[in-house]
């Protein structure tokens, strides 16, 4: 049995929802044309592709669809079939290369894949007098799944749109007869029928035995049987094991009082190698004949003396019975105050199902790519495991370049103030430099704030946010953690510290109870939900993934201890290199920045004594959430104004004046 575990486990890491034909080797050039293929398991970097509009080719024509195609071992798998039509213009004199990024949108698991064109094209059109094309059809899909295709040339511009974006959805293995005999629909289970069948005997002690005959799927070697009934203290599980048979036994043995209950349910849960632990259960009742006898018992004639006897010795058992309650109620005040210590012993651990979805916006700093990569996994282990939607700048691309940043987060406030729907604040090194900057202290950007198109989109979400923690009814829907393989609680700032702090994973499975508005240690039992705690995440693909891009994010801060100084770039230097007016707030990339104005205030008297507002020192953090401490009130005075590149908002200082009103 351990065998089988081990096996199971080796396949599962060769199992992903993406993957690509590599032979024959892949030949992108034509006549006339150029061109190599690269590919990579990862997210496409934008470094050194992101140019001036004026100087970038125009977006390309996508077609894209299902197909089939014979892999290495000639088994025919579905595949993403795309079709790439560069522009029949001008602005193909600077393409240098056509990008596609493949997106599982469940796991994130990703593919980058470049065609670059080492010479400058020189002419429009192919010597056939068409636009130049390519069709890429290697890279291979699961079925059920999925997957978003953004497709870009290079360089990219600075503004505007950079991508053409597509979702196509994988047709399931029993929606579309063309994929039902693909090898992939059974090596997932998807066509294998248990058919169960099964029978009931009487034993001699009072009891019985229920045996249970399944037929085995061709790619699953392991098998979890269970019989199951709501008011079993315990359910009957039992894994088998195939042994290269089409069909295998499994015994049940049942006493008198578990047999009582004439209806059961039996579940067949499958390890087919494409789905693994994800794998649909099998489920069918069972009932049990009412003619089955549980027991018999011999008639007893009862005569008039030993109906008095009975009598006699009943009526003593109810004095004896008394005197001991009299008693144990003399000695219930004592012994009160040390059982209370004993509850703890006594809870009982019960596993809970993901029953309610939640929603959470989550709040973050692009500190680094290996950062933005753990974000990522982490809202796809959300997704996948605790059935969260998750709201993330990085996922709503197309919509937030549409309305813009501030519109943007100013249209998930609202949402969150007519909903239940939770913030998580991931802390980070950034988090605190920046918060520290918008409280007087040196304004920061990291270099991924200025490769991204969105910007810093960090410090306008705080400045929305921070006028709920002057009210402590809005505590309840901020959930303030921080990842303590790569950061740590020191990246708290200090606006936080009025609410909990979870470090991740360590302490995420309360962070997921306190997403769905639920307590997970009530009187006498402890809840959990399997496969989110820190022993245990990395267990699933999802986990798996978000761990390995813990790890190496970790490698990197060993390898680079300064790691976050070398990310940084001054914002006031950009500012200063831009000529804008020193004085004035400057918005890089339609972001809210407020600037802090502090002046003596005099106060009511505290006692016998008048108390004088400090200035703020510009080192000094914020102290927003202060304002009743020691009786000292500081002034502040937002000042905002909204960059020119956001010309399409119409009057962007109304939209500007607009935020910092709700302020």
């Amino acid at each position: 049995m351990i065998f089988v575990f081990l096996l199971l486990s080796v396949m599962t890491e060769h199992v992903s929802p993406l993957g690509l034909i590599k032979d024959p080797p892949v030949q992108c050039s034509q006549e006339g044309l150029s061109c190599s293929f690269n590919i990579s398991k990862s997210q496409c970097s934008h470094e050194g592709w992101v140019k001036l509009r004026q100087d970038c080719p125009m977006l390309p024509e996508v077609q894209a669809d299902v197909s089939f195609k014979a892999d290495e071992s000639e088994d025919m798998v579905p595949i993403l079939l795309l079709t790439i039509t560069e522009p029949a213009d001008g602005s193909i004199f600077s393409l240098q290369g056509t990008e596609v990024h493949v997106r599982e949108v469940t796991t994130n698991s990703s593919l980058c894949i470049r065609y670059m064109f080492p010479k400058k094209i020189t002419s429009i059109l192919t010597p056939d007098m068409k636009p130049w094309s390519f069709t890429l059809d290697r890279v291979v899909v699961n079925p059920g799944l999925t997957y978003n295709v953004s497709v870009s040339n290079l360089p990219k511009p600075d503004v505007g749109s950079q991508a053409v974006v597509q979702n196509i959805v994988v047709p399931g293995c029993t929606e579309d007869p063309s994929i039902q005999k693909l090898t992939v629909c059974l090596e997932n289970g998807s066509l294998w029928d248990p058919n169960p069948t099964w029978s009931f005997s009487d034993t001699e002690n009072d009891g019985g035995v229920i045996t249970v005959t399944f037929n085995t799927g061709k790619f699953s070697e392991l098998y979890i049987v269970g019989l199951h009934h709501p008011d079993f203290d315990t359910n009957f599980s039992l894994p088998v094991s195939k042994d290269n048979c089409t069909s295998v036994n499994v015994t049940f043995w049942l006493n008198a009082l578990q047999l009582k209950h004439s209806v059961f349910v039996l579940v067949i849960k499958p390890f087919f190698v494409r789905c693994m632990n994800s794998c649909s259960e099998y489920q069918k009742k069972l009932r049990i004949p009412e003619k089955v006898q549980i027991c018999s018992c011999p008639e007893i004639n009862i005569t008039n003396r030993q109906y008095f006897s009975w009598a006699v010795f009943g009526l003593a058992g109810l004095v004896i019975c008394a005197f001991y309650a009299a008693l144990l109620h003399s000695n219930s005040k004592e012994d009160s105050y040390s059982s209370s210590y004993n509850t703890s012993d006594k809870e009982e651990v019960e596993s809970v199902p993901v029953q309610r979805p939640s929603k959470v916006f989550i709040i973050y700093s692009l500190d680094h790519p290996l950062y933005k990569e753990i974000v990522l996994k982490l809202c796809a282990f959300l997704r996948a495991k605790c059935g969260t939607e998750v709201t993330l700048d990085l996922l709503d691309f197309t919509w937030l370049s549409t309305v813009g940043s501030i519109q943007w987060l100013d249209m998930q406030r609202e949402k969150l103030s007519r909903s239940s729907d939770k913030v998580l604040i991931l802390c980070s090194p950034g988090v605190y430099a920046k918060w520290k900057g918008m409280c007087g202290g040196r304004r920061v950007m990291t270099r991924e704030d200025v490769r991204s198109p969105m910007g810093d989109m960090l410090s306008p979400a705080l400045s929305l946010i921070v006028p709920d923690f002057v009210h402590a009814s809005s505590f309840h829907k901020y959930i303030v953690a921080y990842l303590d393989d790569v950061c740590n609680e020191k990246d708290v700032p200090g606006l936080f510290n009025v609410a909990v702090k979870y470090q991740l994973m360590k302490h995420f499975e309360e962070l997921f109870f306190r997403l769905i508005d639920k307590e997970k240690h009530e009187p006498g039992r402890i809840k959990q939900v399997d496969g989110i705690s820190g022993d245990d995440y990395f267990n699933s693909s999802p986990g798996r993934a978000l761990k390995d891009a813990i790890e190496a994010f970790q490698a990197y801060q060993m390898a680079n201890p300064n790691w976050f100084e070398m990310e940084l770039v001054d914002a006031d230097r950009e500012v200063e290199e831009n000529d804008l007016e020193w004085d004035c707030t400057c918005v890089l990339q339609n972001q809210l920045w407020a600037t802090e104005i502090t002046t003596p205030a005099l106060v009511n008297s505290i006692g016998d004594q008048m108390h004088e507002a400090k200035p703020v020192t510009p080192n000094a953090e914020s102290t927003v959430l202060d304002v009743s401490l020691n009786g000292i009130y500081p002034t502040a005075t937002l000042m905002s104004t909204l960059s020119s590149h956001i010309s399409h908002l119409g009057n962007p200082n109304k939209a500007a004046e607009a935020v910092v009103a709700s302020l």
